[in-house]
């Protein structure tokens, strides 16, 4: 039986989010209905988009993800299939798309809703596109749609610096960038360098390799398990203490000096 997952911003609390699964349930007993968040801030389509992208290989081939922050259908943006390296997606073909695959696919599938002028669709469209995909009823419910694209907006560089932003704050407050491992060791070339986080004030000269090298209330710096660069503040609260959000820049400066001991 198929597993789909649900990341939206309704909360624990909502009834959206029983109605789904009742729904799905109903349509297809003993379906594997898995949550992979339900407390996106709302209508923060770049947050879901961040959860998706970083968690959906972790499940197996075939899973239907669907994807229900701010995900009601309207004139330009309808409700689209979406399959790509194993996975089905489901969602808004608003340009999401663009912000959880590196080389999304150009064509998607559109759900077709024969009750496109009622309020409140997605519930049931979420629902005709796990029974179509279960059913592989595309000919008959679904035709075919030039996924929408947007500009993503990446960590730009030159030989001696790199600019990024955030792009999550995850529960703890802890900022996480935009800046990749690979790049910054392809730049750095095992340079010193400076660190500077919203400006010239808050800044260091040190990454490190755990939590645990720095005592709390200390700014630190490492790399994550996704290889991006975090920003955080050891038992404390980034977000909150140094108004870190996704506006915040993020510029490393390279010395042209060797660090120490390389």
């Amino acid at each position: 039986m198929a597993i789909v997952t649900i990341t939206s911003d309704w909360g624990k609390g909502d009834y959206y989010l029983g109605q789904l699964k009742g729904r799905l349930l109903t349509a297809l007993p003993g379906i594997n209905i898995s949550e992979i968040s339900n407390s996106i801030p709302p209508h923060d389509v770049q947050n879901e988009a961040f959860i998706v992208k970083n968690c959906y290989k972790s499940y197996p081939l075939s899973t239907i993800h669907l994807l229900a922050v701010f995900c009601e259908p309207y004139e330009d943006y309808k409700m689209v299939i979406l399959y790509n390296e194993g996975h089905y997606f489901i969602g808004l073909n608003d340009g999401r798309f663009s912000h959880i695959f590196e080389n999304p696919p150009s064509i998607a599938f559109e759900i077709i809703d024969e009750d496109n002028v009622s309020a409140f669709r997605a519930l049931e469209l979420f629902t005709k596109g796990v029974k179509i995909i279960n059913d592989n009823s595309f000919e008959e419910n679904t035709r075919p749609s030039e996924v929408i694209s947007e500009s993503v907006r990446r960590a730009v560089y030159d030989d001696n610096t790199i600019i990024g932003r955030v792009v999550y704050i995850d529960s703890y407050g802890n900022a996480v960038t935009n800046i990749e491992k690979q790049l910054f060791e392809r730049i750095g070339k095992n340079r010193n360098y400076t660190i500077f986080i919203q400006g010239p004030y808050l800044k260091t000269d040190c990454i490190s390799l755990n939590y645990n090298d720095i005592n709390a209330g200390k700014l630190i710096v490492l790399f994550n398990s996704l290889n991006l660069l975090e920003v955080s503040i050891i038992a404390g609260n980034l977000s909150i203490l140094e108004n870190v959000d996704t506006t915040t820049e993020v510029r490393i400066k390279f010395i042209n000096e060797k660090r120490e001991g390389n």
